[in-house]
């Protein structure tokens, strides 16, 4: 699955950076899963965690452009993949791991007594 470096800014950087459906999509293929709103957070650590080549080399590409540009401001970030590198893309890759049904809920309701 090919992605726009914008739309994998957010699996690379951790900020929304696209629309939710891509997002859903995007954690979808890598898992071959289809996720639940509760599962992404423990999907998008399970990515950081694994670190794949395909991942780690466009996290670098981002963290490149943070560097060069030098700025982390996502309005200013954005404004440069979207000027800079319209058609950059990027190959998502697989991960093989099951995100648990009930990932994510492990905590939930802790606070209630």
């Amino acid at each position: 699955m090919k992605v726009t470096l914008k739309q994998f800014f957010t699996l690379g950087d951790g900020r929304v950076s696209t629309d939710i459906d891509d997002i859903y999509a995007m954690l979808n293929y890598i898992f071959d899963d289809n996720l639940m709103t509760h599962q992404l957070p423990t999907a998008m650590r399970k990515i950081v965690e694994v670190n794949p080549d395909w991942f780690s080399k466009e996290v670098d590409v981002i963290d490149e452009i943070k560097r060069t540009n030098n700025t982390d401001d996502f309005n200013e970030l954005m404004t440069i993949i979207d000027n800079s590198f319209p058609t950059y893309t990027v190959e998502l890759g697989k991960i093989d791991y099951k995100i648990g049904f009930f990932s994510g809920l492990e905590n939930l309701g802790a606070d209630v007594k």
